[in-house]
Formats: structure tokens, sequence, C-alpha cells
């Protein structure tokens, strides 16, 4: 009676093994689909950021095997909504001229973005996201310079609409991915 038990439990684990389990996502795409991504609008001034989100959209399809190149259909519409930033951790601080003025340790810099799926011109849309966000945090130069702390800005602005564009693209697959990095409310 072992020996049969043991025989049906590696003969199903082999089964298994082969054919797979059967889990899928719930909104999964069928592999075989493929979808170009397009910008249909952009909120945010910054042209680098909404790049990024483009960007971080195709690298996420292409590394699960949907992305199709050009602008045709089906393809995955995106809208940057906005890009926002929050002071972290104000503290007193004193400027130039000694007098004592309030200034934030760290700035939460912030990208919001949407997407969706359609199918053919004038279709409606499908999987759509909701609102979708990515943020870094950076931290104050305390003196660096100007240019210093702009370009850690735009790096952090760059990185957050990547990210945020990589979790819009797993989102419409079906991977289970939250809306919101953080548990607080920045916006």
């Amino acid at each position: 009676m072992k020996a049969l038990a043991l025989a049906l439990l590696v003969g199903g684990a082999v089964a298994c093994s082969v054919t797979g389990c059967g889990y899928r996502a719930l909104y999964a795409q069928p592999s075989e689909v493929r979808l170009s991504v397009v910008l249909v609008r952009a909120r945010v001034a910054d042209a680098v950021a909404n790049d990024e989100v483009l960007s971080g959209v195709r690298t996420a399809l292409a590394r699960e095997g949907a992305l199709a190149a050009g602008t045709g259909y089906p393809r995955m519409e995106v809208e940057v909504l906005r890009a926002d930033e929050a002071s972290e951790g104000i503290a007193s601080a004193t400027d130039a001229t000694g007098t004592r003025v309030p200034q934030a340790r760290a700035t939460q810099i912030g990208v919001l973005a949407r997407a969706w799926i359609v199918r053919a011109q004038n279709g409606s849309h499908e999987a759509d996201t909701g609102d979708v966000r990515a943020f870094n945090v950076v931290e104050s130069s305390g003196g660096t310079g100007l240019v210093a702390e702009s370009m850690r800005h735009d790096d952090a602005l760059r990185a957050a609409a990547r990210r945020v564009g990589q979790r819009l693209a797993l989102r419409v697959l079906g991977h289970p991915v939250a809306r919101d990095e953080s548990a607080e409310e920045l916006w």
C-alpha cells in the first residue's frame, strides 16, 4: 500500500512539473498577445519623466515577452497624471544672514500615472490600472550646491517615473502589484 501511495505521489509530482500547476494571474493576458506602448496624455511638464514612464512600461513588457514594436493595436495607452514633491523631516536651519529658517531634511518625489489596453482603433479601455504611483526620497544636500541638488532631484524623478511605468505594465498584465508604494498618503 505504501509503495502504491509513493508511486502515485511521485507520478503526480512529475505530471505537475511537466504540465505546470495551472496557476495563472487572474487578469493575465494570453502569452501570445503583444502590446505596443503609446503615451496618450502627459500632464507633467517634464518630457524626460514622461519618456521614463514609457521606458519603464516597455522594459517590463519586454521582460514578460509582451512587447510589440510601433504604435499599432492592441496597445497599452499610458497617461502620466502628476509629478509631486513633499518635504520630509522639517528642521530649523540658519541661512546666510543668520536667520533661522525651516529646511526639509529630505524630499519625497513621486510620479502618478495610469494605463489601459485598447485592442482596436476607437475600442474600449480594458484592464485599466487605476492610478499607480512610485516615489523616491532624496536627502537634502546640506550645502553641496544647487547644481548637485538639481541633478539629484532629476535623477530621483526619472527613477520614480521608470518604476511607475514598470508597475503599470505588470498591473495591465495581471500581476498582483499594489497601486501605491507607501502606506501613507502623499498627495
